[in-house]
């Protein structure tokens, strides 16, 4: 059988990363060990370490993997000119980053409520806030920023992060389209006229 052809090294790794993850439904990260997944994944010792170093770096490359697949999904391609978004646009940004996370439900739901491990909880942040610092870059003017650029977008990520965990934990009560117009709203409107509080254009002094 032609090497590139033969569809059983992928076959055992896809057998070694679905044993972790059932795995990971029971025991922590820093308990399971390689005989657990090779023999969970009815695979030998040497099939594991023909794919990965360690169970690190399985782990490592399942979350390459996923936040790869999480870059295309809430990619902005092209460029246009800047304006105030509006909360159609936005939520048509945040329907892609939650209908993602629908897709991959399993996936975040261990990474995040099962157990979370801080490297991937840092690693999913940063790539929510290096797509949002592509966005900031090609759309506002330094000159009307009212508060710290770094800051706010971890204000605003955290956020996110926070709202994603509570409707998994919740099993999704509302839908993908219906969170990423209330998020939406959120981000546009902020917190202040989000609440209800009178709107201001002007800070008093």
């Amino acid at each position: 059988m032609n090497p590139v052809s033969d569809p059983r090294p992928k076959r055992s790794r896809d057998r070694i990363t679905k044993e972790l993850f059932h795995l990971l439904e029971q025991h922590p990260f820093s308990a399971i060990t390689v005989k657990m997944l090779a023999d969970g994944a009815n695979v030998n010792r040497s099939t594991f370490y023909a794919h990965f170093t360690d169970k690190y770096d399985l782990m490592d490359q399942i979350v390459e993997d996923h936040m790869r697949l999480l870059v295309d999904a809430i990619r902005i391609h092209g460029v246009v000119p800047p304006e105030s978004p509006s909360v159609e646009k936005v939520s048509r940004y945040f329907e892609r980053l939650f209908i993602h996370i629908e897709q991959h439900e399993q996936f975040y739901r261990t990474m995040l409520l099962q157990g979370p491990i801080k490297t991937f909880i840092s690693r999913f942040l940063d790539t929510l806030k290096e797509n949002y610092r592509l966005v900031f870059k090609a759309h506002t003017v330094s000159e009307t920023r009212r508060v710290d650029q770094d800051l706010l977008l971890n204000y605003v990520i955290g956020g996110q992060l926070g709202l994603l965990i509570s409707w998994l934990r919740n099993d999704r009560p509302y839908s993908a389209t219906y969170m990423a117009d209330q998020l939406s709203r959120m981000i546009v409107f902020g917190t202040v006229e989000s609440i209800g509080f009178p709107n201001r254009t002007q800070d008093t002094v």
